[in-house]
């Protein structure tokens, strides 16, 4: 019991920092002002990681899949700082470099260690796999909640390269706690003595998992039921602000939704176990249509409303999805399994950023990124429909 508590809770330190994109932000104004860049070359920033990471969840789930779990989680952990650090090192030099740094090295170091430790924390926990990942997946959420004030004072005193350099310090010392409690628990197979047993049902290997129905619609179900977020979150503040809704107020829903992300991570994966994982999901893709009719009314209190729960939606998936796919696919090759199915996240942080230029360009309301949201909700709730027909 102390072994697997403390694996949680050392993990739960180190997957905090994953959620450093989510408060790209805070950073982005103070970057501007010490590069002199445009803002379209320092929101690639926010961009990069989120693809990387996923390149980074196949690339360190397929080495901890042989065994080499301590390997992945000390050399992502590694990456992930030096980029950090190396990003502030070199901070105004030349984009190319803060997009390798900041980036690339961010990307795929977060993606190393969020494979390993949610890999592992559903291996501890076999019979309550969606309490075991929504308690690091909360973490992971909690990273603008935390991180955010923290970073407003380094900011305010030091600059964007100081901060940089401390958080990358903080991701360095998470990195050496979590290798000394991380690693994999022993299946004892058919001993007397065994405890628990992980592997139960079909495991599937990845090039097993990529030739049924179920992986696309898993996928389908998850890029789908992300776009409401990704439409909605990078105008959150100014589209309230726009409808009447004091800034205070406005910088507050976004506070109030990192709590919100944060708590369905926890809960939600929890109430799985037992409702039954598609059936929740599909109960946050409803949330997310009601979120995109709040915001089509062009009501300030009912966007306000729509932010936090949009937020929350984000969570709910992020954080039932680990789960859902263990569940259907097994436990034994989960790292890299989930790495591939988070392709989803890949496609929607593409697609998303191309859907609003046009939006912008086009000189259309904003209302039609909200209609679009509803529809990928409706095809969000259809997927997991199908996904749930081809399990049975």
């Amino acid at each position: 019991m102390k072994q697997r508590n403390g694996m949680m809770a050392a993990g739960a330190f180190a997957i905090l920092f994953t959620g450093f994109p989510h408060v790209w932000s805070i950073y982005q104004p103070y970057v501007l002002k010490e590069t002199g860049w445009t803002e379209s070359m320092v929101s690639i920033c926010f961009y990069l990681p989120t693809l990387f990471f996923v390149f980074g969840n196949i690339f360190g789930g397929r080495i901890y899949d042989k065994g080499y779990v301590k390997s992945v989680l000390i050399g992502g952990g590694l990456i992930f700082a030096g980029g950090m650090i190396l990003s502030a090192l070199m901070l105004g030099i030349h984009p190319m470099l803060t997009y390798i740094t900041l980036g690339v090295m961010q990307g795929i170091g977060q993606g190393m260690v969020y494979a390993v430790i949610l890999a592992t924390a559903q291996k501890w926990f076999p019979d309550r796999t969606g309490f075991a990942s929504g308690v690091v997946i909360t973490a992971n959420g909690l990273c603008g909640f935390i991180l955010s004030p923290f970073s407003k004072i380094l900011l305010e005193n030091g600059g964007a390269k100081i901060a940089l350099t401390a958080v990358g310090g903080l991701i360095f010392l998470s990195t050496i706690i979590s290798s000394c409690f991380v690693k994999q628990p022993v299946d004892l197979g058919n001993k007397k003595e065994k405890q628990f047993t992980y592997e139960t049902g079909k495991q599937y290997t990845s090039s097993q998992m990529i030739r049924t129905k179920k992986f696309y619609y898993l996928v389908a179900t998850m890029m789908c039921g992300l776009m409401p977020y990704y439409l909605v979150s990078p105008i959150s503040q100014t589209l309230q602000i726009d409808r009447g809704v004091a800034q205070t107020i406005a910088v507050g829903s976004v506070m109030a939704g990192s709590i919100f992300n944060a708590g369905i991570r926890l809960v939600l994966p929890s109430i799985a176990d037992k409702a039954g994982r598609i059936q929740c999901i599909q109960g946050v893709f409803i949330m997310a249509m009601v979120a995109m009719a709040f915001l089509l009314s062009g009501s300030g209190t009912l966007t306000t409303v729509a932010i936090v729960v949009a937020y929350g939606c984000f969570g709910g998936i992020m954080g039932s999805f680990p789960s859902l796919s263990s569940e259907i696919f097994g436990l034994r090759y989960a790292g890299q399994n989930y790495g591939i199915i988070m392709s989803g996240i890949v496609i929607v942080t593409i697609v998303s950023p191309v859907i609003s230029n046009i939006v912008q360009n086009y000189g259309m309301s904003e209302s039609v990124k909200f209609v679009l949201g509803l529809c990928f909700g409706v095809a969000a709730m259809i997927f997991s429909m199908l996904l749930k027909r081809e399990i049975k």
